[in-house]
């Protein structure tokens, strides 16, 4: 007779901020697991957007669906916002293998080059109407950068030339007609023949392009121009957006003027701070640190994801601020209501000055984050995740799809903490799937989306048998010729670190 245990579940508690956090061995056991966020993004996430974001009466993809996930208003196409999609379904095939995803994002893709991009002068267009013809003409920072955005991982997963064409023409736009050559940095917007529409200065234009894009197309490409981009970028943002008095990163909501003449945001009287910008500005500069080895980057990006877990983030509930008051004491500001991208930001800080400190607090607070996220953030009835939340834990933003808001940022969520447990903490092996279309003999391809250089490439499968000729280090595979190879590569951390 085999005798039933007691449940136990065991607390383990951690000073921080002066606080003792305590969680128990289920949480932990859960949250600290990598397959735990794979599990998620291919149970509870993208199967939702699969069965129902294609448009079959138009072509393309729905971009407004309600919490049932019906079509909504507005009709209109975004291409950052089909994009966005690419890349959530190009997340799920590098996770899965399994090639009804990668189908889904192909089609987005193509949609975006037959649609989307201006023949006559470059660049991507800000909406396009219903049945795919050009509404918004204007070319401004932010469509350009998250319509490349899902483009590059589309390259980084197959390979596809064409749209990698198209993502560097787009970067070369930006670098030769938006830069300010009399006060420096970036305008915000384009007119369609390239001339130069919005004169302001701000977050995307900067640190968020490099944030979300060219760290990315840096490792995929290893092109030394899109490195060197990227470090102008940020440092243009060290130092021209950094607030002089509190070290918080301006630009957005409100951006600077062509001379860098801020513009306050104020809510109620009092001058405020977008907490989900000042993530995006320390994860730009802590990915930039590991990529480069550069001291600055490791200092800005501490001091500033320090002081954003200090006075954004509650850490008795565990959920992120909007806003906060930009003066001390940085008081919270505005509803108080969770958005979803910031506490997948949020996760994602924390795993990164984990890897780069060895500092076991900020494994603590993903755990607490990770709670609030799986307790209030995740829809049971209808499937998909919630927009916007309150403290306590109610939904208040239930649309599943509308214009900026997609399967972008929940599926880089998982996916990145899926990879980042498994190499940085858990010292698991990582296997990623690719299907190369049109390969040429001794070609390399660069198959590592995790910046920290000691991670390498432990083994390759190419059509199921094992392939050899790869450079573990610099983590790119020499290819045969072929057509649709499809590859499985296992990723390991290097035990002693950098």
């Amino acid at each position: 007779m085999v005798k039933r245990r007691p449940l136990i579940f065991m607390i383990a508690c951690f000073m921080t901020y002066g606080m003792i956090t305590c969680t128990t061995s289920l949480e932990r056991s859960n949250f600290l697991e990598g397959e735990f966020w794979r599990k998620q993004a291919l149970r509870d996430i993208i199967p939702y957007w699969y069965k129902h974001i294609h448009d079959k009466k138009y072509g393309g993809f729905h971009l407004a669906l309600s919490r049932e996930w019906e079509p909504i208003s507005p009709r209109d196409k975004h291409p950052p916002m089909i994009s966005r999609q690419v890349f959530g379904f190009s997340c799920a095939f590098l996770l899965s293998g399994d090639e009804k995803y990668l189908e889904v994002a192909r089609q987005g893709v193509d949609y975006l080059l037959d649609h989307a991009w201006d023949k006559k002068y470059g660049g991507w267009f800000n909406t396009l109407t219903q049945t795919g013809e050009p509404k918004d003409e204007t070319k401004t920072v932010a469509c350009q950068l998250y319509t490349d955005v899902g483009l590059a991982l589309y390259y980084f997963v197959t390979g596809d030339d064409k749209a990698l064409s198209h993502v560097l023409h787009s970067v070369n736009i930006r670098r030769r007609n938006a830069y300010d050559k009399q006060f420096g940095g970036y305008f915000q917007a384009l007119n369609r023949d390239l001339s130069v529409k919005d004169f302001s200065k701000g977050k995307h234009s900067h640190y968020g392009y490099t944030s979300s894009l060219l760290i990315n197309l840096s490792m995929f490409t290893r092109d030394p121009e899109i490195l060197s981009f990227a470090k102008e970028l940020m440092q243009i943002s060290m130092e021209r957006m950094t607030d002089s008095e509190f070290g918080w990163l301006l630009g957005y909501p409100t951006a600077f003027d062509r001379e860098w003449k801020y513009i306050p945001t104020v809510s109620n009287g009092r001058e405020i701070i977008s907490a989900g910008a000042q993530l995006t500005g320390a994860l730009a500069s802590l990915r930039l640190y590991e990529l480069t080895g550069k001291e600055t980057y490791r200092e800005y990006g501490l001091s500033l994801g320090k002081q954003l877990i200090r006075f954004a983030w509650d850490s008795e509930l565990g959920g992120w601020h909007n806003h906060i008051e930009r003066i001390f004491p940085h008081s919270f500001v505005g509803p108080r209501k969770v958005s979803w991208w910031i506490q997948c930001y949020g996760n994602l800080l924390q795993l990164h000055l984990y890897n780069i400190t060895g500092d076991r607090q900020y494994l603590v607070h993903f755990e607490k984050m990770s709670a609030f996220w799986n307790k209030h953030f995740i829809d049971n009835q209808f499937g998909g995740i919630f927009q916007t939340v309150s403290f306590e834990g109610s939904p208040l933003e239930v649309n599943k799809a509308m214009p900026w808001r997609t399967s972008y940022h929940e599926m880089e969520h998982n996916f990145l903490n899926s990879l980042y447990l498994k190499l940085y903490k858990n010292h698991q092996s990582v296997k990623l799937h690719f299907l190369l279309k049109d390969t040429k003999a001794n070609s390399k391809h660069f198959v590592s989306p995790v910046e920290d250089p000691s991670v390498h490439i432990e083994a390759v499968q190419i059509n199921g048998k094992p392939w050899e000729a790869f450079n573990p280090q610099e983590r790119y595979v020499i290819l045969p010729e072929g057509k649709n190879l499809k590859m499985e590569v296992t990723l390991e951390k290097n035990r002693q670190g950098k």
